[in-house]
Parts: C-alpha cells; structure tokens; sequence
C-alpha cells in the first residue's frame, strides 16, 4: 500500500511543480509527504476510512497553540494541487509582503524563499 502513497504524492507534486511550486517527497510506512520547505507546508499522503486523502495544516499554530488540518481526497487531485498552491501563495505572502509577486515570478517555489 506504501507504493500507492509514494505514488500519488508523486502526482501531486508533479502538478504543483506545473504551478511553480517545488517540493520534495519522502515516504515510509505507508504514508509519504509532499514537503514545501520554502513555505514550511507538509502534505500527508495516507489512507484513512477506505480511501486515499491529502491532510495538511492551514495553520502554524502559532496563534493559539492548535494546529488546524485540511483534507482532500486523492482522487479530486487538481482540486488539492490548486488548494495546496493558495495557500503556498498566502504564507509567502505572510511571511515576506506582496510586493512584486508575479504570476511568472514564485520566490516561494524555491525562486528566494526561505530554504
């Protein structure tokens, strides 16, 4: 089941790497991440309640201590890719202003954010 994890967060960073957004993947134990380090966004890839689902965290936790979580189902794929990239724009957005963030220029996919 673990080959399935690591290949739908293949697929996942694939069409966020066609969105400008780089990530790196790491898998074990039946899970895998899609990792966006220059935003500091992680992406479960897991099999929960008889299907395959994205979970990551809308939040730092920073606020108030608690971490809030978002899911997706694998199989609405774009839908999670075009989630995943707004809220990679908006933490970036947060963390070094808006001034000159392009559609053509993305310093959060690794273009000059942080590493």
């Amino acid at each position: 089941m673990s080959g399935n994890a690591r290949r739908l967060a293949d697929e996942l960073a694939q069409r966020l790497g066609h969105r400008g957004v780089r990530s790196e993947i790491f898998d074990a134990h039946g899970i895998a991440l899609v990792g966006i380090w220059s935003v500091g966004v992680t992406v479960w890839c897991e099999w929960e309640r008889g299907q395959w689902r994205f979970r990551w965290s809308l939040s730092d936790g920073s606020g108030t201590g608690r971490w809030e979580y978002t899911v997706c189902p694998c199989s609405a794929m774009e839908m999670a890719a075009q989630r995943i990239e707004s809220l990679c724009l908006e933490r970036f957005r947060q963390m070094h202003g808006a001034g000159g963030l392009g559609t053509r220029h993305r310093p959060y996919a690794g273009e000059g954010g942080r590493a």
